[in-house]
C-alpha cells in the first residue's frame, strides 16, 4: 500500500513541532517528507518531495497559503490541501477555501480534528486511481485553458475590441438574450489613504471576494466574472432590464452579510448585444465613478443626467453664495439651510462627476464668505481664518456628503459669531441696513431712504453708520456695487452697459469712471490684464 507523503508548513517552529507529535501519522499511513517555515520554502518542497498532503498555515512570510494553492492548481497537480489559521474573523473564509482546499481549521488543533482530517484526505487519495489522476489533470487544463480565453476576450470586448464578439459567438459564450450588460465590484477604500488591510489580509479578502461573486453570478445562465485590474466585472446576459440591478442587489446583500465588507457596485447601461458591450462597461465605471457623490457601500445604476431643478443649470453660482450671504447677515436660519440646499445642487451640477472641483468650489465659497463678513464687521474665527487645514480636512473626506456636514459646520460658526456680534440694538439694526443694501443694491438706495427705514433723520443715520462702519454711507453703497459689478466682469459674458444696469447705473460712462477710480482700470481693460497674465 502507497504511503502518502505529507509536507507540513508554518512559520511558528512550536506549531510545526506540535503538529508532528500531536497524533500518530505512520498508523494513519502517511509520512512526514518535508516541513517548511515560509511561503518560499514551501514552494521549494513541493517540487522537491512532490507531495500527496499539505498541511499548511493559511498566513506565512514570501507566499501565503492562498497563493500556494492557486499555483497547485494552476499546475495541474493532484494534492491536496489543509489549512490552518488563526484569522477567526473572516467566517466566511472556511467556506471560501473549500472551493480549493480538503478543509480549514482554526488554531489551536486539537488532536481529533487532526487525526479525522488527516484520515479523509488518506482516504479521498487511495480513491484516486493513476488513472483518474491523469483524467482530471487533463479536464483541469482544459477548463482552465477554456475560462483564461473567455476572461481574455471579454476584456478586450470591455476595451471596445469589436472582433472579439465573432471570437465569442464560436465558443459558444454569446446567447440569444435581448440585452447585455456589464457590472463593476470594487472594495470601498479611502483613495489616496493607506490600505488598512496588510497584505496577507488583503489576498484572503480578495480570494473570499472572487469565491462570493463567482458563485453567485455562475447562479445565473450565461453570466460570467472576469478581472479587469483591481476591479471585479460581470457580464450578464438577460431578457429583463432590472435583472442587472436585481442581481447587484443580491450580491451587495450576500458581500455585506457574509464578508462583513463594504463594496461599491456600479451597474451599467444595459445595450442589445456583445458589439456594445463597451458602452455598457464605460457606464459602468462612470456609475461606479459618482460613489463619492451617491456614498459609499451601494449600488449605483448608470443613470443619464436629469435635473428636477432646471433653473438651477442657468442659476449662476455668485448669484447662489449673494443669496446667502445675505441669510447669514440678516440670521435668517430658514433662508440659509434653502440657500445651503440650492448651493450643494448647484456645486453637484458643476462637477460632473469631479470630485476636485467639487471641493475647490466649497472651499471658495466659504473663503468668499470670510471676506464678505469681515466686510460686514465680523472677524473669522481661527478654525475658519486657518484655510490650510480646512481644504486638506475636506479633501480627505470619502463623500460629499461629508464636505456638506463639514460646510454646515463652519456656517454655524460664522452665524455665532454674528450673532455675538450683534448682540446690542445699534449692532442689529446696522445688520439690518447692510443686508437690506446687499439685496436692493441694484436700485435707487438713497441715504435719506435709508434713514426713513430706520426711523432716523438724515444727520443721526448718516453719523450712526460711520460710527460703525467707518466709511460713509455713500461710499458704501457704491462699493457693494463695485464689487457685484466685478463678479459679474469676470463671471459672466455680459456687456459693459449691462453690468452699469444690473448693479444700478443707468449711465455706463459713469459706472466705467466709478469702476476705474476702485480698481484702477477700466471694465474692458481690467478684464483683458486678467486675460494676458
Amino acid at each position: 500500500m502507497k504511503t502518502i507523503r505529507v509536507l507540513l508548513a508554518d512559520d511558528e517552529p512550536v506549531i510545526l513541532r506540535g503538529l508532528k507529535k500531536l497524533i500518530s501519522w505512520e498508523k494513519l499511513g502517511t509520512r512526514i517528507v518535508g516541513e517548511a517555515s515560509d511561503g518560499i520554502e514551501l514552494k521549494q518542497q513541493i517540487e522537491e518531495h512532490n507531495p500527496d498532503l499539505i498541511i499548511s498555515d493559511i498566513s506565512m512570510p514570501g507566499y501565503t497559503g492562498i497563493d500556494i494553492i492557486r499555483e497547485i492548481h494552476e499546475a495541474g497537480r493532484s494534492v491536496k490541501v489543509i489549512f490552518i489559521s488563526a484569522y477567526q474573523e473572516f467566517t466566511y473564509a472556511r467556506q471560501a477555501l473549500q472551493y480549493g482546499a480538503l478543509d480549514y481549521l482554526v488554531k489551536p488543533v486539537n488532536k481529533n480534528q487532526l487525526e479525522q482530517v488527516v484520515s479523509k484526505a488518506v482516504s479521498l487519495i487511495r480513491q484516486e486511481t493513476e488513472g483518474e489522476r491523469n483524467k482530471e489533470k487533463l479536464n483541469h487544463y482544459e477548463q482552465r485553458n477554456h475560462r483564461l480565453t473567455i476572461e481574455e476576450m471579454l476584456d478586450k470586448l470591455t476595451d471596445g475590441n469589436k472582433g472579439t464578439a465573432d471570437t465569442l459567438l464560436d465558443m459558444g459564450i454569446i446567447a440569444l438574450s435581448r440585452y447585455v450588460s456589464i457590472c463593476l465590484v470594487e472594495t470601498d477604500e479611502a483613495s489616496g489613504q493607506p490600505s488598512r488591510w496588510e497584505e496577507r489580509e488583503r489576498k484572503l479578502i480578495d480570494f473570499a471576494l472572487s469565491n462570493i461573486i463567482k458563485e453567485t453570478v455562475e447562479q445565473r445562465e450565461n453570466s460570467y466574472m472576469f478581472r479587469k485590474g483591481e476591479r471585479f466585472c460581470i457580464l450578464l446576459q438577460h431578457e429583463d432590464s432590472k435583472e442587472p440591478e436585481r442581481l447587484a442587489e443580491d450580491l451587495h446583500g450576500k458581500i455585506n452579510d457574509f464578508l462583513k465588507l463594504k463594496v461599491s457596485i456600479g451597474v451599467g447601461n444595459t445595450v442589445d448585444g456583445m458589439d456594445d458591450a463597451d458602452d455598457s462597461y464605460r457606464n459602468a465605471l462612470k456609475a461606479l465613478q459618482c460613489k463619492y457623490f451617491a456614498g459609499l457601500n451601494r449600488v449605483i445604476p448608470y443613470r443619464k443626467k436629469e435635473f428636477e431643478n432646471e433653473s438651477l443649470i442657468v442659476t449662476p453660482l455668485y448669484e447662489i453664495q449673494s443669496a446667502l450671504s445675505i441669510a447669514l447677515k440678516s440670521q435668517n436660519r430658514e433662508q440659509i439651510a434653502q440657500e445651503s440646499i440650492r448651493l450643494f445642487q448647484k456645486i453637484r451640477i458643476m462637477a460632473d462627476g469631479n470630485r476636485n472641483q467639487a471641493v475647490s468650489t466649497v472651499y471658495n465659497t466659504i473663503i468668499q464668505l470670510e471676506q464678505e463678513l469681515i466686510h460686514f464687521g465680523v472677524e473669522a474665527a481661527p478654525s475658519v481664518q486657518d484655510s490650510s487645514p480646512i481644504l486638506e480636512r475636506m479633501t480627505s473626506l470619502s463623500t460629499f456628503q461629508e464636505v456638506e456636514e463639514e460646510f454646515r459646520m463652519i456656517l454655524c460658526k460664522l452665524s455665532e459669531q454674528i450673532g455675538s456680534r450683534m448682540g446690542s440694538k445699534e449692532l442689529k439694526q446696522l445688520s439690518q441696513v447692510k443686508a437690506y443694501i446687499d439685496e436692493h443694491y441694484p436700485e435707487n438706495i438713497t441715504l435719506e431712504s435709508m434713514a426713513g427705514m430706520m426711523f432716523m433723520n438724515s444727520y443721526y443715520f448718516s453719523s450712526f453708520f460711520k460710527k460703525h462702519t467707518g466709511q460713509n454711507f455713500k461710499n458704501y453703497v457704491t462699493e457693494v456695487r463695485m464689487n457685484h459689478a466685478l463678479r459679474l466682469l469676470l463671471q459672466s459674458d455680459m456687456m459693459v452697459y449691462e453690468i452699469a444696469d444690473s448693479v444700478g447705473y443707468n449711465n455706463a460712462r459713469h459706472f466705467s469712471d466709478m469702476f476705474k477710480k476702485k480698481f484702477g482700470k477700466l471694465p474692458q481693460e481690467y478684464k483683458q490684464s486678467l486675460k494676458s497674465q
